[in-house]
């Protein structure tokens, strides 16, 4: 976050105090697909947010180009790609609980992958926890 507040700074650009940053304040690096073999483990905010948790520490905040119906911290999610890495024009879907099992339920497209910190995360998850209330 400092590169960043240095870096807006030399820009001339007023650096976003940590208790407002949102999603879109978040001004990284994007990439269009991430590797599906370093992806760790994948965390969902809300119904338009989830950070995937990379290798090496990285973090990657997806958002949502519309909110997803259904989509929740305590609802398991998949997708399905053909090819080695997860992009934003794939699809993930809730998964719903049925006799025993689960089964795809609603489906939903992905936005762009930004690379964030864990500060910038932290942040946002204080910023759509203050919305909620």
């Amino acid at each position: 976050m400092r590169l960043l507040t240095l870096m807006a700074a030399m820009m001339g650009v007023v650096a976003i105090p940590f208790a407002t940053l949102h999603a879109e304040d978040i001004q990284a690096d994007t990439e269009n697909c991430i590797p599906l073999q370093q992806i760790r483990k994948l965390q969902v905010l809300d119904n338009r947010h989830i950070v995937f948790q990379m290798q090496m520490g990285k973090n990657y905040l997806n958002t949502l180009p519309r909110s997803c119906p259904g989509l929740r911290r305590d609802k398991p999610v998949m997708y399905k790609t053909s090819i080695t890495q997860l992009c934003s024009l794939d699809i993930i879907y809730v998964l719903e609980s049925y006799g025993g099992g689960y089964q795809a339920g609603t489906g939903c497209g992905l936005g762009e992958f930004t690379l964030a910190s864990d500060g910038d995360i932290k942040a946002l998850k204080a910023s759509l926890k203050k919305t909620k209330e």
